[in-house]
């Protein structure tokens, strides 16, 4: 499956999970090793699932000089906000 065929079909998927299983998902991506070239595809897809539903993910995404850039950081949910786990 191509990139933009897998990120498509990884937001119709995730449109199914809870907030709850899409946090685990994060953060399981986010500490194991071994998922390859999608990993990104599957961080994107998330975030934007993230977005969808209305997260304020303020606190992992920055944007400077025109560039956004996401935390690669395990999350948890408060108040509606996703708030990075320091590790």
């Amino acid at each position: 499956m191509s990139t933009p065929n897998l990120y498509q079909h990884l937001l119709e998927k995730f449109s199914y999970y809870s907030i709850n299983e899409l946090i685990q998902l994060n953060n399981d991506t986010v500490s194991e090793k071994g998922w390859g070239s999608s990993k990104s595809t599957f961080r994107t897809a998330l975030i934007s699932t993230f977005s969808k539903r209305g997260l304020d993910l303020s606190n992992i995404i920055s944007r400077e000089d025109g560039f956004t850039s996401v935390k690669y950081v395990a999350v948890r949910l408060e108040e509606n906000t996703l708030i990075p786990i320091l590790q």
